[in-house]
C-alpha cells in the first residue's frame, strides 16, 4: 500500500514510511481547488441520499475515538493477518493510532510531523512533513495528506476521486441498519493504480463509516471495521504530541528539505 491509502490503519500495518518517505520530499499543497468534471455527473437519489447524511455529520466531527479490527487477506498466498487497535482524532489535524496487539506500535501525527512509536525495537521514528517554515497541513482530507480517515470526508471531495453507487447484494446481508457504498477509482487517479474498488459500510443511524473493505491490483482484501465510535468526547490534547522515550532509545529522524528560497525561521 502507498501513501495514496484511503485509510492510515492500513498504511501503517504495510508499507507507511515508504509512504511518509514520498509524502515528506513532496511540496506543501497549494490552496485546494474546486472539482470539475466529476461534479456535472447525475447521481442516483439513494448514493445522493448518503453521501449527503454523510458528509453533513461529518462536518460536525470536533473529536473523534475509536477501536478497529483490522484484517488483511492475501488471496495468492492465503494468508490472513489481524490486528486490532484504537484511534483517536481532533480537528483538523490530529491523529493518533495504535495497535494494541503484539507487535505494539503507536502512530501520531500533530500537524507537521508524524512519530511512529516501536517499543519492540525501542525506537522513536519522526516524518516530517511539514517544516518549520511551512503551514500544517489543513486536515486529513482527500487528496492532501498521506492518511486522510473515512470519517469527516466531505462529499465533493469523495465525488473527485471515485463513482460511487450502492452495493445492494451487500445491503441485504448487513441488514436495514447499514447502507453500503462502493466505491471505484477515478481513471487516471492515484487512487486507481492501487485499488479496483473500495466499500464502506455506512451506519444509517450515525452516518458514519463502521466498516472499509479495500480490493487492491495485488488481489488483497483488506478490511477494517470501526466500533465503539465516540464522537465529541473529551480528548487529552496531550495524547498529540511527540512521544516522550526513555534516553537509551533509537531516535530516526527523517527531515524534509526546506523549501527553495524560505526564509530562514529563527529558533
Amino acid at each position: 500500500m502507498t501513501h495514496r491509502a484511503w485509510l492510515i490503519v492500513l498504511g501503517a500495518l504495510l508499507v507507511l514510511p515508504t509512504a511518509l518517505a514520498t509524502a515528506a520530499d513532496a511540496p506543501a499543497p497549494e490552496a485546494p481547488v474546486a472539482p470539475s468534471a466529476p461534479a456535472a455527473e447525475p447521481l442516483p437519489p439513494d448514493v445522493e441520499k448518503v453521501l449527503d447524511a454523510m458528509d453533513a455529520a461529518g462536518r460536525k466531527i470536533a473529536t473523534l475515538r475509536a477501536q478497529f479490527d483490522y484484517e488483511l487477506n492475501q488471496t495468492l498466498y492465503e494468508d490472513i493477518q489481524k490486528r486490532k487497535g484504537r484511534l483517536a482524532f481532533k480537528a483538523p489535524n490530529l491523529l493518533r493510532f495504535e495497535f494494541t496487539d503484539k507487535p505494539q506500535e503507536t502512530f501520531v501525527f500533530d500537524g507537521r510531523t508524524v512519530y511512529h512509536l516501536k517499543p519492540a525495537t525501542r525506537q522513536l521514528i519522526l516524518w516530517e512533513l511539514r517544516t518549520a517554515d511551512e503551514k500544517p497541513v489543513e486536515g486529513l482530507t482527500l487528496g492532501k495528506t498521506p492518511f486522510p480517515l473515512p470519517f469527516g470526508q466531505k462529499k465533493e471531495a469523495v465525488l473527485e476521486h471515485f463513482t460511487v453507487s450502492r452495493d445492494a447484494e451487500a445491503e441485504k446481508a448487513a441488514g436495514k441498519d447499514r447502507a453500503v457504498l462502493a466505491l471505484v477509482p477515478r481513471k487516471g487517479t492515484s487512487l486507481a493504480e492501487d485499488y479496483t474498488r473500495i466499500l464502506l459500510w455506512i451506519d444509517a443511524e450515525r452516518n458514519l463509516p463502521v466498516r472499509a473493505r479495500l480490493y487492491d491490483q495485488s488481489e488483497n482484501i483488506t478490511t477494517v471495521d470501526f466500533h465503539h465510535i465516540e464522537m465529541n468526547a473529551e480528548v487529552d490534547a496531550k495524547q498529540f504530541a511527540r512521544p516522550d522515550v526513555p534516553k537509551d532509545w533509537e531516535v530516526v529522524e527523517h527531515r524534509k528539505e526546506p523549501a527553495e528560497g524560505a526564509a530562514p525561521v529563527s529558533p
